[in-house]
């Protein structure tokens, strides 16, 4: 992604989606024995890290506040081969409105 630039044309779509944050990340740089001691620290039992000082997990919304995501609006879809609609029943349990 370092060397994508964004057409301008589509820098406003990006922005009224509020993706932006995400493009503006960029490349990064991971520390990969801290992901890997991470992994170690994750039961799939209960999808929480276990840590020396108690049990810490990630949410929808820790996401939306690192990368600037908008969260508290209907979901954003578009036209593909997918059913959106029932993707996202399926992951959101929430129906877009079809306009």
């Amino acid at each position: 992604m370092r060397e994508w630039e964004m057409d301008p044309r589509i820098r406003r779509y990006v922005m009224q989606s509020g993706f932006y944050g995400v493009y503006r990340v960029r490349h990064i740089s991971l520390d990969w024995p801290l992901i890997t001691s991470l992994v170690e620290r994750w039961p799939l039992e209960t999808h929480t890290f276990h840590l020396p000082i108690g049990e810490m997990t990630v949410t929808l919304q820790d996401v939306a506040v690192i990368l600037g995501l908008r969260i508290h609006r209907p979901p954003t879809t578009g036209t593909c081969d997918i059913d959106w609609s029932l993707l996202c029943f399926e992951l959101l349990s929430v129906v877009p409105p079809p306009s």
